[in-house]
């Protein structure tokens, strides 16, 4: 009997992966937020709008997804150096207007959109091999 093995990936492929995970976990959890945040409708910042806030299942999932963050970022910085890693984040910069306008109808103007155009240009040069 032969035994399958998964197929080899190589460490680009791997990181690539990783990073993916990372942008789609991090933004997930920013509409999460906006989710949960959208629930509590115009409560004053207290007791009673923390009790309403846990009851939201956009909060819960906000939580869970920062602690998924937390683990792929870990598995990210073991294999990057920080300097290099750190800007790579601002791809959520992108990721989380382009959806929030899909999913929320969030606005998206020419300034905002210039901005997300060099955030990618920052982001391409910052984690870029030297």
């Amino acid at each position: 009997m032969s035994s399958i093995s998964p197929p080899a990936t190589t460490p680009w492929a791997r990181q690539l992966a990783i990073w993916i995970v990372f942008v789609v976990l991090d933004t997930g959890t920013q509409l999460a937020f906006k989710w949960g945040a959208d629930g509590l409708g115009d409560m004053d910042f207290g007791l009673a709008m923390m009790a309403k806030a846990v009851s939201l299942p956009g909060v819960w999932l906000a939580t869970l997804g920062y602690i998924g963050t937390f683990v792929v970022w870990m598995a990210i910085l073991r294999d990057m150096p920080l300097s290099r890693a750190f800007p790579m984040t601002g791809l959520v910069y992108v990721t989380v207007p382009l959806l929030a306008w899909l999913t929320f109808g969030e606005q998206i103007d020419l300034v905002r959109a210039g901005g997300i155009a060099l955030i990618i240009a920052g982001v391409v040069l910052l984690g870029s091999d030297e």
